[in-house]
């Protein structure tokens, strides 16, 4: 644009005549031939481009210099992004850039990118710095960086995960191992002792399992998953008063399981409470209405009352809702033996 300007302010200046006859014979041609090679020059591409220059680092959270970070800088009145690299000490710089306000962008694997706009100019600009923040795991996250330092949070979440399958295939020694180890390196875990409970208590080692349970509890007091943890043990080493109170309490809670719901009516009906057995086999079913355990046990209440068309009622809907199981297998029987 600047050259293709001077040329047309010369033209004003000086007669065209006179310009093209000033060259010797032939120089009219010759005259001809320059003003179109100044004119072709002043629209070329390259001419037409800015000399705008802006140079800049890139340092991460902790100040040091990033190398390989990309740069980009985009404009849209320019035909095309510039981009370049920093160095190793975190440099970068990009030249030839047209006046007007462009976007710069900073950004490399690992770490979240930055961006904003700048004013270029064809005069000196200031630098830009980019800061860029690392990408944070979700162990990173949860427990905050000083929990995970000098740890692998990648590594750690592979060994919770190889835990959890030997959960998830019953292999109890080797489930509870791994998580031991992972509260060794991250007590911050506390609900790996609930898995723990778990897994002890389908060992049958139930005073342990409590124990596991109670550490719960003294990092997350209102845990109702722990306490019916606690009160299913305690049910089991036959402590039933004990049982009866922890299962009444995780039973108020909002996530009461079917099984704390179900073992409560086996509480009182082994009381002999019928009608209060009747109300937690109904919250049973309520949770969860393809179970058979709490409508074969109300078929069983009903014939305590001596009302047999309530009870085949209720072995009928085991039989529906669940013929393979055990209780399937009995309503179906009990109803061919009922007049």
């Amino acid at each position: 644009m600047i050259l293709r300007y001077t040329v047309r302010e010369h033209l004003k200046l000086i007669d065209i005549q006179e310009f093209l006859m000033s060259f010797r014979p032939g120089g009219i041609v010759q005259g001809v031939l320059i003003i179109a090679l100044l004119v072709g020059v002043a629209a070329s591409p390259v001419l037409t481009q800015g000399r705008g220059r802006v140079v800049g680092t890139v340092h991460d959270e902790d100040g040091s210099p990033m190398a390989g970070v990309v740069i980009t800088a985009t404009n849209p009145d320019s035909p095309r992004p510039f981009e370049t690299n920093t160095d190793e000490d975190g440099e970068w710089a990009i030249i030839g850039m047209i006046s007007g306000e462009w976007t710069f962008r900073a950004e490399i694997d690992g770490y979240h990118p930055s961006e904003g706009p700048a004013r270029i100019t064809q005069s000196p600009n200031p630098d830009l710095p980019f800061t860029l923040g690392r990408v944070r795991h979700r162990l990173e996250l949860a427990l905050g960086d000083e929990a995970l330092e000098g740890l692998d949070p990648v590594a750690i979440e592979q060994d919770l995960e190889a835990a959890d399958a030997a959960f998830n295939t019953q292999q109890w020694d080797q489930a509870i191992t791994g998580y031991n180890e992972l509260l060794e390196k991250l007590p911050q875990l506390t609900n790996l002792h609930l898995q723990i409970g778990n897994a002890l208590q389908q060992k049958a080692e139930y005073q342990d399992a409590i124990v596991s349970y109670e550490r719960v509890l003294a990092d997350d007091p209102e845990n109702e998953i722990a306490r019916s943890g606690i009160a299913r043990s305690k049910l089991a080493m036959g402590d039933f008063e004990a049982a009866s109170a922890e299962l009444a309490a995780a039973a108020s809670g909002l996530s009461a399981s079917r099984e704390d719901l179900y073992n409560l009516g086996e509480l009182e009906f082994a009381n002999g409470a019928i009608d209060a057995a009747a109300g937690w086999y109904e919250k049973a079913t309520a949770v969860d209405p393809a179970w058979g355990k709490p409508l074969f046990k109300l078929a069983l209440v009903a014939l305590n009352k001596g009302d047999t068309e309530t009870a085949k009622q209720y072995f009928q809907q085991v039989v529906d809702v669940d013929p393979s199981s055990e209780e399937g297998a009995q309503a179906q029987a009990t109803l061919a033996a009922l007049p």
